[in-house]
């Protein structure tokens, strides 16, 4: 989450969590702050910034992809 601020962060934490919770994702405080992070550094990556776009994009591609298992996968283990 380079280059961000606490705005963003909240900001890009409900967008996360809107997604998933329309997908019937349900996870915890912590597995959502942690796929929140890896999608903003997605973000960061691939050159695109926080803004609720970008993010929504991000967000949406990445749960339909179920990259968020593999914090589920890790937190059990």
């Amino acid at each position: 989450m380079i280059f961000s601020n606490t705005n963003d962060i909240n900001r890009c934490t409900e967008i996360v969590k809107n997604e998933l919770i329309r997908c019937n994702v349900n996870v915890s405080e912590e597995i959502l702050n942690k796929i929140t992070g890896d999608i903003m550094d997605i973000s960061y990556s691939k050159g695109g910034d926080y803004s609720d776009k970008i993010i929504q994009s991000f967000a949406e591609t990445y749960v339909e992809k179920q990259l968020y298992k593999k914090f589920l996968d890790s937190h059990f283990q």
